[in-house]
C-alpha cells in the first residue's frame, strides 16, 4: 500500500495541509478541527515525517550514544536510563558502539554531528574530544560519561563516578576481611582506572598496607588477563582486585583455572555488578549506571546554559569472594 501523506490526511480531513501541521505541532485550531484531522490519521495510518520535520526545524530529535565497549555490564543499566528518559521526551536513540577502537570512535563522533543530532552521549576516550567540543560550542548539547573534561565549555557536561572514593572503598573491605597484600589488574590507561587504583593505594597506605608498583598488572584486552595474572600471583599476594568490570570474568576464569580457592586461597574484587556475580559469590564496588544514564539524558533533553559536573557515589555490595563470611564467623 502506498504510505499516506499530510495532503491524504488534509483532503479526508477537509482542511488545508497547513491545518495539519499545527495540529500535529500542537497550534491553535478548534476542538472540531482537531478531531476530524486526528480521525483522518487514525484512519489512514498516517506517520508524520520525521526527516521533513527535522529538516525545517535544523535539527533530528534523535539523541546520539556512543558506547566504548558494550561487553562491559556497566552500560547496559546506562543505555537502560538514557532510553527511558529520551522516549519520555519524544526523541528516539541512535545507538553506536566502538569497540574501543580510536578510529571508530572518532568516526562516530563526526557521523552523529552529520545527522545534526538532538543531543551527544559519548563514553569514549579522549581523542575525539576536540569535535565533541566543538559541537557543545556549535550548540549541541553533550554529554561525557565515565570522566570529566578539563575547562568544559557551555553545553559540554560531564557524568562520573568518584573513583578515587571507590578506590578507598575496596581498601577499606579488604582490610577490614583481614587481606593485607594487594595486586590489581587494569585495562590500558582510562582516567577512571587509573583514579580508581590510586584511591586504592591511598586507602591502603592510611592503613598501613603498600600497593607497590610491580602489584599493579596491566591486560588491555581478555587474552592478555592470564598472563597479568601470572605475573601477580608471582608475588606474595592474599587478594587481587579488577578495576574494570569488563574483565570481570577472564580473571576469574583465570584464577580457577590455576586452582586458585576463591577466597581461601586469595581475595577476589572488582567493579561492577552482572547477572552472574551473586551465583559465584563475588563481592563487587558498583556505580550507579542506571541513575547516571538517566541523567546524562536529562541534561541533553534540559540543555543548561554552564557546565554541569554530576559525579555519583559508588557503592559496595559484600557477598563471599573476599572471605566476608569466615570473618564474620
Amino acid at each position: 500500500m502506498k504510505r499516506a501523506t499530510i495532503g491524504d490526511v488534509a483532503a479526508q480531513a477537509g482542511v488545508s495541509t497547513a491545518t495539519v501541521s499545527r495540529v500535529l505541532n500542537g497550534g491553535a485550531v478548534t476542538e472540531a478541527t482537531a478531531g476530524r484531522v486526528w480521525e483522518a490519521i487514525t484512519r489512514l495510518e498516517y506517520t508524520p515525517n520525521a526527516l521533513t520535520r527535522s529538516i525545517f526545524a535544523g535539527r533530528s530529535t534523535t539523541i546520539g550514544v556512543i558506547i566504548r565497549d558494550l561487553s562491559s555490564p556497566f552500560y547496559l543499566d546506562l543505555i537502560r536510563g538514557i532510553d527511558e528518559v529520551a522516549a519520555a521526551y519524544g526523541s528516539p536513540v541512535m545507538l553506536a558502539n566502538t569497540f574501543r577502537r580510536t578510529d571508530r570512535e572518532v568516526a562516530q563522533v563526526r557521523t552523529m554531528d552529520e545527522q545534526r543530532v538532538r543531543g551527544l552521549i559519548v563514553t569514549t576516550g579522549e581523542t575525539p574530544d576536540g569535535r565533541t567540543r566543538r559541537m557543545a560550542e556549535g550548540g549541541t548539547p553533550c554529554v561525557i560519561v565515565t570522566r570529566t573534561v578539563p575547562d568544559p565549555p557551555p553545553g559540554l557536561h560531564s557524568v562520573s563516578l568518584d573513583n578515587f572514593a571507590a578506590g578507598r572503598l575496596m581498601a577499606t573491605h579488604l582490610a577490614g576481611c583481614g587481606r593485607s597484600s594487594v595486586g590489581v589488574v587494569t585495562s590500558g590507561r582510562r582516567p577512571s582506572q587509573i583514579e580508581r587504583t590510586a584511591g586504592l593505594r591511598q586507602g591502603l597506605a592510611e592503613l598501613g598496607l603498600p600497593l607497590p608498583g610491580t602489584a599493579v598488572a596491566v591486560a588491555d584486552s581478555e587474552s592478555e588477563v592470564s598472563d597479568a595474572v601470572g605475573s601477580l600471583l608471582a608475588l606474595p599476594l592474599d587478594a587481587i582486585v579488577c578495576v574494570t568490570g569488563r574483565l570481570t570474568v577472564a580473571i576469574h576464569a583465570a584464577l580457577t583455572a590455576r586452582g586458585i580457592a576463591i577466597p581461601g586461597d586469595l581475595a577476589f574484587l572488582t567493579m561492577d555488578d552482572f547477572p552472574w556475580a551473586p551465583a559465584l559469590g563475588i563481592t563487587v564496588v558498583t556505580q550507579p549506571a542506571y541513575e547516571m544514564g538517566r541523567k546524562a539524558a536529562q541534561l541533553v533533553v534540559h540543555h543548561p546554559g554552564e557546565p554541569v559536573q554530576a559525579v555519583f557515589e559508588p557503592a559496595l555490595i559484600a557477598r563471599t569472594s573476599c572471605g566476608e563470611l569466615s570473618l564474620r564467623a
